[in-house]
Formats: C-alpha cells, structure tokens, sequence
C-alpha cells in the first residue's frame, strides 16, 4: 500500500499544466486522426471503379477517399478477371466493395496507422497525467523531467507519416490514371508530434525554473547560516579560544623547525 500512495502523492511544486494540457490536446489529434476516413484521396476523372462489370457487384462504390476509420470493421479481399486478362482486387467490408484501390499491403499499412494513432493517444494521456500529478517516484520524474514520453511520441508520429507516404505510393501504383494524394488524417498526426515538441520545450523551461529558484534559495540558506555563525561567534568570544590557541601552537612549532634547520649546517663547520 505505501509502495503504491508513493506512485500517486501528488507534488504542487513540481506540476506543469501547460505541458499536461498540450498533452491532452495531442492525444485529441491522435484521436481525431484515428477516426478520419480522408488519409489517402483518390481523384479519378475516369470513374473506373464504377464502369461494367464491376458496377454489377453490390455495394461496389466508387474510391475517392482512404482512411483508418475504413479498417475499423471485419474485411475481406477478392479479385476479378476482364476478358483481356486485367486484374481488379476487391476490398470488401460489411456495406461496400472498393476496386482498384486496397490490396493486403495497403490494409496493413492502415492496421499499422491505427496501433501508431491508438499508442500516441496512450502515451500522451500517460504524459498529461505525469506532468499534472508529478509523482516524486524517481523513475517517473526521470521520465517526466527528460520529457522520455513527448521524444516517443514524436517518433511514433514520424512513424506513422512514413507508413502514410509509403500507404500512398502504393495506391498511386495501382491507380496509375488517378491523382493520389495525402488527406487531413497525416496533417492532424503531424500537428499532434509539433505539439508533442512544443510539450517537450515548455516542460525543460518549467524543470529549469525549477531548479534555478531551488539553487536560489539554497544559496540564500548557506548565506543565512553562514552569518548566523559569524555572529554567534562574535557573541561568544570564548568558544573561539581553543582554535587560536592551536593556531598559535602551530605557528611555534613551525618556527622551531626552521630554527632547527638553520642551525645543522652550522653545528657540521664545527665539527
């Protein structure tokens, strides 16, 4: 029970809402990003996804716009051969069928999205509630001091930029006729690791503070105690006694020894 009130005493002194506010604002965007169906948007003049025999299937509609909210439901993939021997891929969820426009690569891609998008949400959630509650745990104010938690998340949301270009390459590949491009999900992603970093500067600045003001007190603290003493000594002039009287045996027996040695070359002439 102690190990755990230990994990969870709050500390006023060492709290920096601005950095958990902007935390809670980057998991928001992370969220936001999760549930956005505009990632990828497919501009194709020639409406190819919808011209015979593919228009014959149902639910089949045309692919204008990719996102991960598309891969939240159960999936399934199948294929369809022309006549001259094209190719088209379905990517069949539970209300429609989309050609041409998602292969087992591309969902992958987008599975791999929404563990990025769910684990920036996470961790930045974990990152607002350090930065609020600043547990004294030593492992968690190394986490919360070094700003470890805003540096992964901006990794993760470099991450999850690549596997969206990467995501969009794909596409245009396969829709060589079409204009591919990246929607708002990659820019709210992006925006949540620029806030990630502007969490991570406010957080330096508010742990400098900090100890700048703690060494100012310290050094007023040594100040204080170093004139008390001063002046408790000029009060009591006797406790003083016994080191000038060492000082003073010091400074006799210093001297004996220099007359000693000063005398021995003389003692040797003699001789």
């Amino acid at each position: 029970m102690r190990t755990l009130l230990k994990w969870i005493v709050y500390d006023s002194a060492e709290s920096n809402f601005a950095s958990g506010f902007i935390n809670i604002f980057v998991a928001i965007l992370a969220i936001s990003a999760l549930i956005s169906s505009d990632w990828i948007l497919i501009d194709d003049q020639t409406n190819s996804t919808l011209i015979e025999p593919l228009s014959e299937f149902p639910g089949a509609q045309k692919c204008e716009r990719l996102g991960t909210r598309d891969f939240w439901s159960i999936s399934s993939f199948g294929g369809f051969v022309e006549k001259n021997g094209k190719k088209h891929t379905a990517f069949r969820t539970e209300d429609r069928v989309l050609w041409d426009c998602v292969t087992p690569l591309v969902a992958d891609l987008f599975y791999l999205l929404i563990a990025l998008c769910f684990v920036v949400a996470l961790t930045a959630l974990c990152a607002a509630l350090l930065h609020v509650l600043a547990p004294p745990h030593s492992f968690l104010a190394w986490l919360r001091r070094n700003t470890v938690v805003e540096m992964c998340n901006m990794l993760l949301c470099l991450t999850a930029c690549a596997v969206s270009i990467v995501a969009e390459a794909t596409i245009a590949n396969l829709r060589p006729e079409a204009s591919v491009s990246v929607g708002s999900g990659l820019f709210l992603l992006t925006l949540s690791g620029l806030q990630s970093f502007l969490s991570a500067v406010v957080s330096l600045r508010h742990t400098s503070k900090i100890q700048k003001a703690r060494r100012i007190d310290n050094q007023r603290l040594l100040c204080a105690r170093s004139l008390r003493s001063w002046r408790d000594m000029g009060r009591r002039s006797e406790d003083t006694r016994p080191i000038v009287d060492f000082e003073r045996y010091l400074d006799s027996a210093s001297a004996a020894s220099v007359e000693e040695l000063s005398v021995m070359p003389k003692m040797e002439e003699t001789i």
